[in-house]
C-alpha cells in the first residue's frame, strides 16, 4: 500500500513539473524546428494533465471523485473567473475560440488553487526550481544544436540571447522569474538553517549570466525590486513593516499609467535633449489610443478575455489612430501594460473585479506565515513592475499561473496547508 502511494506521489510530482515546464515556455523555439504540432501537443497535454491530477487527488476511488472543490476563502478569485468567462462569452466575435481560451484559463486558476490546498508552499517552489533546471537545460541543448535560432539577426537586436523565446523580453522575464524563485527559496532555507547544495548556487549563477546575455534591462529591474526588498529591506522591517501589497499593486499600477499619460509628456523636450524617449518606446501613444478606443467601444466588457488582438475589426480600429505607414499602425504584440491590456479584453468590469480580487486576497497580509509572505511579496512586486510596460494575462503561461498561485497563497491561514516538506535542494 505504501509503495503504491509512493508511486502515485512520484507520478503527481512529475506531472506538476511537466505542467510548470510548459508554463515557463517549453517547447518554445523547438516548434520552429519540429513544427507547430509539437507546441499544440505539449500545451494540450499539460492542460489535460491539470484536470487529471486534480481528479487523482480528490478521492481514493472513482465513485468519490469531486469534480469541483470550491472553498470560501477563494471566493473573490472564483468571482473573477466567472465574470471574465461570462462577460467574454457575451461579447466575443469568435465564441468557439473564446470558450477554449476561457476554459483553459479557468482550469489554470483552479490548478493553482489546488496546489495551494495540496502542497506546502516550499514544496511547490522547489518543483518550480526543478522545472526551471529542465527548462534551462533544454535551452542550452537548443543553443548547441540549433544556434541559428538563438540570437536575433536584426541589427537593432544583434547579440540578444532569446533561448526558447522569440524575443529578449520573454527570455529575460522567464530567467528573472527563475532567479526570483531561487532567492525566495534561499530565504526559506536560511530561516530553517538548512544547507544549500552546490548545484543550487551554480544554477543561480548560470541563470543570472543568461539573464544578462538577453540585454533586457526591464527584466533586470523587475528582478532587482523584489530581490532588494527580500534581502535588504524585509529582514529589517519585520512583520510590522510588511507592505500593503494589495493597495500597493492597485495604486502603483493605476498611478504609473496616469503619470505616464499626463506628467511624462510635459518633460518631452527635456527628455529628448538628453536622449531619452518620452513615449517609452511608443507605449504612451499606444496607451492613449487604446484607452480612447475602449472608452468609446465595449467599455464595460471589452472584447473578450485574451481576444482583442484576435478580433480583426477591433485591431483595425486601434490601428486607425496612427499614421498608415507607421509601425504602430501594424503592430499586434499587445498593449504593453497589464491594465490597458485587460481593459481591451475585459473592460471596466473585468479590471474592477480584478482589483477587488487582488485587494480581497491580500487584505490579511499581516497575518500571513513568514514563508507565504516572502513568496507573495516577491511575486506581487515582480508582477507589478513587469505589468507597467508589458502584458501578462494569458491562459496558462507562468505570469498568469503564478499570479493566481500568489493570490491563493495569500488567502491561506496557518492551518490551511500541510506542514512544509523537508529541504530537498
Amino acid at each position: 500500500m505504501e509503495a503504491r502511494a509512493s508511486r502515485k506521489r512520484s507520478a503527481i510530482d512529475l506531472i506538476i513539473i511537466f505542467i510548470f515546464l510548459n508554463s515557463l515556455g517549453f517547447p518554445g523555439n523547438y516548434t520552429r524546428v519540429f513544427g507547430e504540432w509539437l507546441g499544440t501537443v505539449v500545451d494540450y497535454c499539460a492542460f489535460l494533465l491539470m484536470i487529471a491530477v486534480m481528479f487523482m487527488t480528490s478521492a481514493n476511488n472513482v465513485m468519490d471523485v469531486v469534480v469541483l472543490d470550491l472553498r470560501r476563502k477563494y471566493m473573490s478569485i472564483y468571482l473573477l473567473v466567472v465574470v471574465l468567462f461570462v462577460s467574454s462569452m457575451l461579447v466575443s466575435v469568435s465564441p468557439s475560440k473564446q470558450i477554449i481560451t476561457c476554459v483553459r484559463f479557468s482550469v489554470t486558476v483552479l490548478f493553482t488553487l489546488w496546489l495551494c490546498n495540496q502542497f506546502s508552499l516550499q514544496s511547490v517552489l522547489e518543483r518550480v526550481y526543478y522545472a526551471q533546471i529542465i527548462f534551462v537545460a533544454l535551452t542550452l541543448v537548443f543553443v548547441l544544436i540549433f544556434p541559428a535560432y538563438v540570437y536575433r539577426e536584426s541589427a537593432a537586436y544583434a547579440g540578444d540571447f532569446v533561448g526558447l523565446y522569440s524575443a529578449k523580453n520573454g527570455a529575460g522575464t522567464e530567467l528573472a522569474f527563475g532567479v526570483m524563485v531561487q532567492v525566495v527559496l534561499l530565504r526559506m532555507y536560511a530561516q530553517q538553517k538548512a544547507p544549500v547544495s552546490r548545484l543550487f548556487i551554480i544554477f543561480l549563477g548560470l541563470q543570472t549570466v543568461l539573464l544578462f546575455l538577453t540585454h533586457n534591462t526591464g527584466s533586470l529591474f523587475c528582478l532587482m525590486v523584489p530581490v532588494v526588498y527580500l534581502l535588504q529591506l524585509q529582514p529589517k522591517w519585520g512583520v510590522s513593516g510588511r507592505l500593503p501589497l494589495g493597495w500597493m499593486y492597485v495604486v502603483g499600477s493605476v498611478g504609473f499609467l496616469i503619470f505616464a499619460l499626463t506628467i511624462i509628456p510635459l518633460f518631452e523636450p527635456l527628455l529628448n535633449a538628453i536622449g531619452k524617449d518620452a513615449t517609452l518606446t511608443g507605449r504612451v501613444p499606444l496607451w492613449e489610443a487604446a484607452l480612447e478606443l475602449i472608452m468609446g467601444n465595449n467599455t464595460i466588457t471589452g472584447y473578450g478575455y485574451a481576444m482583442f488582438w484576435r478580433d480583426e475589426a477591433a485591431v483595425d480600429l486601434l490601428h486607425s489612430a496612427f499614421d498608415e505607414y507607421s509601425f504602430m499602425a501594424s503592430q499586434t504584440s499587445g498593449a504593453h501594460n497589464v491594465i490597458v491590456e485587460m481593459l481591451l479584453n475585459s473592460g471596466v468590469l473585468g479590471v474592477g473585479v480584478f482589483f477587488l480580487t487582488t485587494l480581497d486576497s491580500l487584505k490579511r497580509i499581516q497575518e500571513l506565515q513568514e514563508n507565504r509572505y516572502l513568496w507573495c511579496s516577491a511575486f506581487i512586486l515582480f508582477f507589478m513592475v513587469y505589468g507597467l510596460t508589458e502584458r501578462a494575462f494569458s491562459t496558462h503561461e507562468f505570469m498568469t499561473m503564478f499570479l493566481f498561485f500568489a493570490l491563493g497563497t495569500a488567502c491561506c491561514r496557518e492551518d490551511d496547508q500541510p506542514a512544509e516538506f523537508q529541504h530537498q535542494a
